[in-house]
């Protein structure tokens, strides 16, 4: 009984999280859409530049990994949108509630 309990809490958990992610990304295009107002330019708010804003120094946390996960992490970093990147992870945490709301039913 103690692990559905745990599960349900969990699917809780994820749905919050989801909520909260989708409403980062409204936060960071809300942000977008002022600075276009203002300066007629849309600026690009990267994964690196939400780290750097944090504190998070990226070169200390990619030197412990491999080669290959550093490039790829970096690449990510540099490339992803934070918009996008909370919208996708809200979509992620609304799925995993999705799948364990299946499972518990069989």
């Amino acid at each position: 009984m103690e692990i559905f309990t745990a599960i349900i809490y969990t699917t809780c958990m994820f749905k919050t999280l989801g909520i909260i992610a989708w409403f980062c990304c409204l936060l960071v295009l809300g942000y977008q859409g002022v600075y276009w107002i203002l300066y007629a330019s849309w600026p690009s708010v990267t994964l690196f530049d939400a780290t750097q804003k944090l504190g998070i120094d990226l070169v200390y946390l990619v030197q412990s990994l491999s080669l290959e996960i550093a490039a790829k992490t970096a690449y990510i970093c540099f490339t992803t949108e934070l918009s996008l990147f909370f919208w996708w992870t809200g979509i992620a945490l609304f799925a995993l509630v999705f799948v364990s709301k299946v499972l518990l039913k069989k």
